[in-house]
């Protein structure tokens, strides 16, 4: 019986192919590479001879087609293209050919009809470079976040400022979204971020004994002459860092704290260390301010993670415990490495004198600091002729000093008996004797070379400057 079945079975088949053959199998399910009335991404295929040819073009315009990558009120618009999208020519005219080809027959007949109505869209498949996508959103970054701000104290409002949390752009997360999505043109696709969260929250602000000094340090100014202008930057600096709590194991820099300094955020002209001599700038005396928090830093044993000193001796604190800075190129750096919150006060306990305080605990060590001087070195006179200069005319404008080679010896001796001993070195340029003259100025009218000045500049020997300047 079921012998009997299988050949009735076999029959119709053969039946049915002697039918098909008849009526003419090659236009059901045709030998040429696509069936009838297939559709790629929403057109139909033409000829053979032309489909290579018609894939190429649609993938060129395919990658012309635009993205919106968003988040909030931030958008971009770029091209597929741009994003490392494009469509794979041959991947997808291989899928298009499977269509009415594999299988059985039966499948193949269904899939032929289904082409002939219209009814089949083969879609594009799409390739995708991360690293040329990468590149791109990455270059989103600085439009598109914002750090988180600390909580701080106003100490001269007596008000407290609540920490901001930031946001920042998680890269690989919207690369999962490019490749992921329809790739439809104008299509949305929505940047991920992350959340970045303060250091200091209002919690830690409460955790701050602001009655309890760790260490301070202060040095004095001068409100008149060149003065004036430093004076307006120190208080503008000492008022930015005024109030700032540092978590434990927390870094903070000078130059992101401070910021740019410029006009238009109240900073002034005044003095600063060009080279090796004093000219104008806007911001001349930030670094005293720097200077100060550096040596209180210090006697309250918090870590220096980055210090450079000045290329000149400073006048307003000892040899080694300058910090010089620069936006945004030279930074100072400091680190709390107490067991406790810390908050830096930074104020004026008289109109020439600023005074940084570390707050926040007792004292956990004890801190001597010293340094030894390697050698010295002489300094020249420099004479420079100003034609601007009425006839005659000599100005003094810059006092000369000697340079030096300073290691500074760090000795912290902890309450709960460990010692502590840091050792840095600080190069000191000599600072030259500056006259200005007229054109017609006779230099033999200058005064004799003070102490420690070794000739003038341009007419001192080969081996004099060679011990004045040693390279």
């Amino acid at each position: 019986m079921l012998v009997l079945r299988r050949r009735l079975l076999f029959a119709l088949v053969g039946s049915l192919l002697g039918a098909l053959g008849a009526y003419g199998l090659d236009r059901v399910v045709p030998d040429s590479p696509f069936v009838r009335g297939l559709v790629v991404a929403g057109e139909p295929v033409p000829a053979a001879s032309a489909v290579d040819v018609w894939l190429g073009a649609r993938g060129e315009a395919a990658a012309a087609r635009t993205v919106v990558l968003h988040h909030g009120p931030f958008e971009r618009v770029v091209t597929f293209g741009e994003l490392g999208l494009d469509v794979d020519v041959e991947a997808t005219r291989a899928a298009a050919s499977t269509i009415g080809h594999d299988g059985t027959i039966f499948r193949r007949l269904r899939e032929a009809d289904a082409a002939k109505r219209g009814a089949v869209d083969v879609p594009f498949v799409w390739r995708f470079e991360p690293e040329k996508a990468r590149a791109l959103v990455a270059s989103l970054a600085p439009a598109l976040e914002h750090p988180p701000v600390d909580a701080r104290i106003d100490l001269a409002e007596r008000r407290k400022i609540p920490e901001v949390p930031g946001i920042t752009l998680d890269v690989d997360r919207t690369l999962e979204r490019i490749a992921d999505a329809t790739h439809e043109d104008g299509e949305r696709i929505e940047l991920a971020v992350r959340a970045s969260n303060p250091r200091v929250t209002m919690a830690d602000l409460v955790a701050v004994d602001v009655e309890k000094t760790v260490a301070s340090f202060e040095t004095t100014f001068s409100l008149v002459g060149t003065g004036r202008g430093r004076s307006v930057n120190v208080a503008n600096a000492a008022k930015r860092i005024d109030g700032l709590v540092l978590a434990p194991g927390q870094v903070m820099s000078f130059n992101d704290v401070v910021g740019p300094r410029t006009l238009e955020n109240g900073f002034t002209f005044a003095p600063e260390i060009q080279g090796d001599e004093l000219q104008t700038g806007v911001g001349g005396g930030t670094c005293q301010v720097s200077s100060t928090l550096h040596a209180a830093a210090l006697y309250a044993a918090l870590g220096v993670v980055e210090r450079q000193g000045h290329s000149l001796v400073s006048s307003y604190t000892k040899l080694g415990l300058d910090a010089t800075v620069s936006y945004p190129t030279t930074d100072l750096k400091l680190q709390n490495t107490l067991p406790f919150p810390v908050m830096i006060h930074a104020f004026f306990p008289k109109p020439t004198t600023i005074r940084v305080e570390i707050l926040g605990g007792d004292p956990v060590a004890r801190v001597d600091y010293s340094y030894g001087v390697g050698a010295a070195y002489d300094f020249v006179r420099r004479v420079t002729v100003r034609p601007e200069l009425e006839a005659g005319k000599r100005i003094k404008r810059q006092k000369g000093s000697r340079g030096f080679d300073v290691t500074s010896v760090v000795r912290v001796e902890f309450l709960d008996g460990r010692i502590e001993e840091r050792r840095y070195y600080t190069g000191y340029r000599p600072k030259p004797e500056v006259f200005w003259v007229s054109p017609d100025f006779d230099v033999a009218e200058l005064p004799p070379l003070p102490e420690h000045a070794r000739g003038v500049e341009g007419r001192a020997s080969d081996s004099e400057l060679a011990a004045i300047y040693p390279m």
